[in-house]
């Protein structure tokens, strides 16, 4: 077993360590979400549903999983705030490092499930009110705003905006379409409640 100061230089963890570029050299930032992330995403998605009050669809794993899928559609499969890198750029969608960095070990990406109108502007639990987003996209890039206060950042790169407008359009016409109202009409089945706004 290895001591304290083994495991730690300068108060920081260095057993196991890995760098960011080591874990930008393992994943595929254009990636889209594979059944790992889709998998990793379950228990989240079972834990966002439970706080919806939806009880009895966090139980059923067909219905969490088309819900993941549907989002996923809206976000071409791939982090909400995602713009295709070329050569060696880089994106913002990673990990954070984890314990012992083994997300920083990963060559997939441990998405967040994220409030797209965040708690501290009003935004609640229901499900229209979710996305999936890299670690660093959730913590460093969206940082608790809204798309609107994200739209007037000035650091953020024009296709970055582009992608947000993006993403929010194809939300709107899968929150319009058949498809959601159908999935609406199951869960409200199952749970035996009405989801006004859902």
């Amino acid at each position: 077993m290895k001591s304290w100061s083994q495991k730690f230089k300068n108060g920081r963890y260095v057993e196991n360590k890995a760098t960011i570029a080591e874990h930008l050299g393992r994943i595929d930032q254009n990636a889209k979400a594979r059944k790992i992330e889709i998998m990793n995403l379950m228990p989240k998605v079972k834990r966002f549903f439970i706080d919806c009050g939806l009880l009895k669809s966090a139980q059923d794993t067909t219905i969490v999983k088309h819900f993941i899928k549907l989002i996923f559609q809206t976000q071409d499969g791939r982090c909400g705030l995602w713009v295709e890198t070329k050569d060696d750029e880089i994106n913002g969608v990673w990990n954070n490092p984890g314990t012992k960095y083994k997300h920083w070990h990963s060559d997939w990406i441990n998405y967040e499930v994220d409030h797209v109108m965040p708690a501290n502007a009003g935004g609640g639990d229901n499900l229209r009110n979710v996305q999936f987003l890299s670690p660093n996209a959730n913590r460093f890039i969206k940082c608790s705003m809204t798309n609107e206060q994200m739209l007037r950042r000035i650091d953020l790169s024009d296709r970055l905006k582009d992608r947000i407008r993006e993403v929010q359009k194809k939300r709107e016409e899968l929150f319009s379409s058949v498809y959601w109202k159908d999935f609406i009409e199951l869960v409200e089945e199952i749970d035996k409640k009405n989801l006004t706004n859902q």
